[in-house]
């Protein structure tokens, strides 16, 4: 036993010699941005395995530690960590009462490394995912409106045939689209229309109805379709600008109401949950209307027809992939079937399409 506490207090002692070995050279040791023929050599950019090494240096605040987590020699992680600091022209850590301590230089710029670390993280995800469809990771933009029915089914019958695939899902605006991929917080994002943005690229998807959406007993149950003079009896609620689908909507709301509805919202949920009680017939898009209708709250299209289409954007400089492509055309495949070839059923006298 004896032997066996002596040998971890030796091998204690000699990882923290390492440490101090493969920094002690910088202490007393200013670095010169030049070289000795008089040319700069600070201030050169740092190579990933540079950026590597002092990612795990600083993360877990030692050589034999940084050396373990990426399984290489103790004098290797001190070597790149000196040339780091030569190339860079300051120093990245020092020994403050025998610890290893980042300078404050290494503090700012681990910020910077943080982030970038994090993307080649996900690049060498994004690099494995391409071995095979049947696995990988989708970041999915969409519109609220198609957020709780059409594309959680989507997602159901997807990871079903390809279980090893995961998603990451995120309600995306019209107008925040954009900024959305830009940031590479998503993949792809499911809006309307198309996009006239030279880097952004759009693929069709499908099309929808614009119809009213309201309480059971305020229209006839046996009627397909509602007219504007049908509206103009009833108290109409109006959609702000931001929503989605105002530019359809607002001619309609306006037509019924003269122009001042009773009661306006910013969001078709809430427009929704108003029709159900009974404050007023609601204006949305008929995906918003299926995760809505039930036996007490009825969906009619408004005739004449109002109809808007629905894209994919991605960035144009990355294309599609193939995992990203395969979901897509299952989501076509039930906005369509969802649309026009599902078997009808009945919600209390109306009849809508729905995919089962």
């Amino acid at each position: 036993m004896k032997i066996r506490a002596l040998a971890r207090t030796r091998g204690a002692a000699q990882s923290r010699l390492a440490d101090r070995a493969g920094v002690l050279s910088f202490r007393h040791k200013k670095i010169r941005p030049w070289g000795r023929d008089g040319t700069r050599t600070g201030g050169s950019p740092m190579n990933l395995r540079h950026i590597e090494v002092f990612h795990a240096v600083y993360s877990v605040g030692s050589i034999s530690g940084a050396s373990r987590l990426l399984n290489v020699s103790q004098p290797s992680v001190s070597k790149i960590v000196k040339h780091a600091e030569t190339r860079l022209g300051f120093s990245l850590f020092t020994l403050v009462r025998g610890r290893l301590t980042p300078t404050d230089e290494a503090h700012i710029l681990f910020r910077e490394v943080d982030d970038l670390h994090s993307r080649i993280d996900t690049f060498q995800r994004a690099a494995r995912n391409l071995r095979s469809t049947s696995e990988g990771h989708i970041r999915l933009g969409v519109l609220p409106s198609l957020a709780l029915r059409t594309t959680p089914m989507a997602i159901a019958r997807f990871r079903r045939q390809w279980p090893l695939v995961t998603f990451e899902v995120a309600a995306v605006h019209n107008d925040a689209a954009r900024e959305a991929l830009m940031r590479r917080e998503c993949d792809f994002v499911i809006g309307h229309h198309t996009s006239a943005d030279p880097e952004i690229a759009s693929v069709p998807l499908g099309s929808g109805r614009v119809g009213a959406l309201f309480c059971d007993g305020m229209m006839p149950s046996d009627q397909a379709a509602i007219t504007l003079d049908q509206l103009r009896r009833h108290e109409v609620i109006g959609l702000a600008p931001s929503v989605a689908i105002a530019e359809l909507v607002g001619p309609i709301v306006s037509a019924a109401t003269g122009g001042r509805p009773a009661i306006s919202v910013r969001s078709v949920y809430i427009a929704a949950a108003l029709a159900r009680s009974c404050a007023g017939i609601a204006i949305v898009d008929e995906f918003t209307a299926q995760a809505f209708v039930d036996d007490d709250l009825h969906f009619r299209p408004i005739s004449p027809a109002v109809t808007f289409d629905l894209s994919v954007h991605h960035l144009a400089a990355h294309p599609l992939s193939r995992l990203a492509r395969s979901f897509i055309e299952l989501k076509r495949d039930l906005l369509e079937s969802a649309g026009a070839g599902a078997e009808p059923i009945k919600c209390g006298g109306m009849i809508a399409s729905q995919q089962h």
